[in-house]
């Protein structure tokens, strides 16, 4: 089989979070060692890391540029979270079905690690959006988690995700554990964004006011900066999931 490979971030100003590690520096680590056991196991990879770029938008763009010219079988993207310095565990994005599959394979692998499971998530981020063939997204752990960061280690975490690309797996998938809860406390009018896209790229006119309060925090993407929380659009009373960008205010653990 072809992989693509994404080292995440790495490429200024595309560059990553910092927690207890620096993500660039885990992500580069698992990468390389991942292409490394691929091919020795007789793979075929592409490094779709871009080396230069000028702006974050023109990061994503040649990753997925560099895999579909390449017709990679499978696309794999390496991140590593960060959030509040509590939250934990790996969590893998994939969109297709049959990407769903790898991803569940993936994170099978890592979780045996004595990593949290976070499950297989759909976000649509761009790189695994925008690719032609099935891809996914792996959030290894955080970076900013010191329990993930004293388990972490680099070569351990690339060998579970090739074991997941190409190895036999158990069949029995374990279970998404409970997180803790927490809410948003908006201190400043802000704005809403009700989609996925980088924010660069949001017109003004899919913005949303949001008043100042707590909001019920279902879940965060670091990878786009924003928490999808839970608020209720009087003008649309269907729809109460969305996605806050740019909050001012802060995170606390729900009572």
């Amino acid at each position: 089989m072809k992989f693509g490979i994404d080292i995440g971030h790495n490429c200024p100003p595309d560059t990553g979070a910092v927690g207890v590690e620096k993500e660039d520096k885990l992500t580069k680590a698992v990468g390389t060692f991942l292409m490394q056991k691929l091919a020795a196991a007789g793979h075929s990879v592409i490094n779709c890391t871009p080396t230069t770029a000028v702006t974050v938008g023109e990061s994503l763009r040649k990753r997925v540029e560099k895999a579909n010219s390449n017709n990679v079988d499978v696309f794999v993207s390496i991140h590593f979270n960060a959030f509040n310095g509590q939250a934990n565990g790996t969590e893998v994005f994939a969109i297709s079905n049959t990407s769903k599959a790898i991803a569940r394979s993936v994170l099978n692998e890592i979780v045996k690690l004595g990593f949290k499971n976070k499950g297989v998530k759909s976000t649509p981020f761009f790189v695994i959006k925008n690719t032609s063939m099935p891809a996914i997204l792996v959030e290894c752990c955080f970076c900013d988690s010191k329990a993930d960061m004293d388990r972490f280690n680099a070569e351990k975490m690339a060998e579970a995700i090739k074991d997941g690309l190409i190895g036999d797996t158990d069949t029995d998938e374990p279970k998404p554990a409970e997180g803790k809860k927490y809410l948003l406390k908006v201190t400043q009018k802000t704005v809403l964004k009700p989609t996925t896209e980088q924010s660069s790229e949001i017109p003004k006119e899919a913005l949303v006011d949001i008043e100042p309060g707590k909001y019920p925090i279902l879940d965060f993407r670091y990878e786009e900066k924003h928490y999808w929380v839970k608020w209720v659009d009087k003008s649309q009373a269907d729809r109460d999931e969305h996605f806050i960008f740019d909050a001012y205010g802060k995170v606390v653990e729900e009572a």
